[in-house]
């Protein structure tokens, strides 16, 4: 199921780079051959090992995500890239499976929440949302975990309208106004998900064709090669090809389920549901957020939003998983 769901996930990628944004299409190979690589690096890779290493590997995840805040540009606000050679690397993707193996060895997991909360102040909501959904096993699989869960719950519900007013950012409360109330501002702040939405029901059963959605194609539609590559498919591709993509994640999904059934070694189980968990949570939030069901967060759409650092990762974890 694991190669045909990448298979095809890897042609509608393609299909759609090489029609909203054909000259990205060089750089998302070169993301797909090196994420290939890391695959059967991490294919061979002992589990049980790690277990030695899983400080040096927590370290090496915070010293990844404060080297944009070092090295990187300020873009849209935020310190999220650095750049290497033709590749612009997001070391908040990056870190994932180097997180998520220290997580699941379960030893003193509080460390674990730094890198996120440096990639909090950078500030990227959308991935440090991501990188929590890693963490949420420990929370099911350990009651401790889940009653601290609780409370932390509800402290913050407690919290929420004080850090609506003071933490959060303006960009970030316009975000959930337009949220709830996309119509009030048309051409301002609910601009994006209007779009999204015509693109969406536009594109019909079998779509408008390559190259021929009016949205994408006349740039009304705005980031349709990454947080909106979503409505963009729907909109060239129609029902049909969502249908296809969305069929691809659950063979994607249930493979690695079936996967994490047959695992022995507790730690790697763990693991695999915390990948397993984070690309659904990705998924859900993405297709969410372009049908307007969810506020608009930044957060890719796996393997099909333009990014190399995401499906480099995400490739290496699945290496991971599947190593003997």
């Amino acid at each position: 199921m694991l190669p045909s769901a990448l298979i095809i996930l890897f042609g509608i990628q393609l299909l759609m780079v090489s029609s909203v944004s054909p000259s990205l299409v060089p750089r998302q190979i070169i993301s797909w051959l090196i994420g290939i690589v890391l695959f059967f690096i991490g294919k061979q890779a002992n589990y049980r090992q790690l277990y030695q290493y899983r400080f040096h590997i927590l370290i090496a995840a915070l010293v990844f995500v404060i080297l944009p805040i070092i090295f990187g540009e300020l873009t849209r606000g935020s310190h999220r890239w650095i750049s290497i050679g033709p590749l612009n690397l997001q070391p908040s993707e990056i870190i994932k499976p180097l997180l998520m193996t220290f997580f699941s060895f379960n030893h003193l997991p509080i460390l674990g929440f730094l890198p996120i909360l440096v990639v909090l102040l950078q500030p990227d909501l959308g991935t440090s949302l991501t990188l929590f959904c890693l963490a949420i096993p420990l929370i099911f699989i350990n009651k401790t975990n889940f009653y601290r869960f609780l409370l932390v719950t509800l402290f913050f519900i407690v919290l929420s309208p004080f850090v609506y007013q003071y933490g959060l950012k303006p960009y970030q409360r316009q975000r959930i106004t337009n949220f709830l109330e996309p119509r009030s501002d048309p051409t301002g702040a609910g601009y994006n998900v209007i779009q999204s939405q015509i693109a969406i029901g536009s594109g019909g059963l079998l779509g408008k064709g390559f190259k021929q959605g009016t949205q994408g194609q006349l740039k009304f539609l705005p980031e349709k090669h990454t947080d909106f590559i979503f409505a963009a498919t729907a909109e060239e591709r129609g029902f049909v090809g969502i249908f296809l993509l969305i069929g691809s994640y659950f063979l994607l999904l249930r493979g690695l389920l079936a996967k994490f059934k047959s695992l022995t070694y507790f730690p790697q189980k763990v693991f695999t549901l915390g990948i397993t968990f984070s690309i659904w949570f990705q998924i859900v939030v993405n297709i969410g957020m372009n049908l307007g069901l969810l506020p608009v967060t930044g957060i890719p759409l796996p393997f099909i939003s333009v990014g190399g650092s995401s499906i480099m990762a995400l490739l290496f974890a699945l290496g991971i998983i599947y190593s003997v």
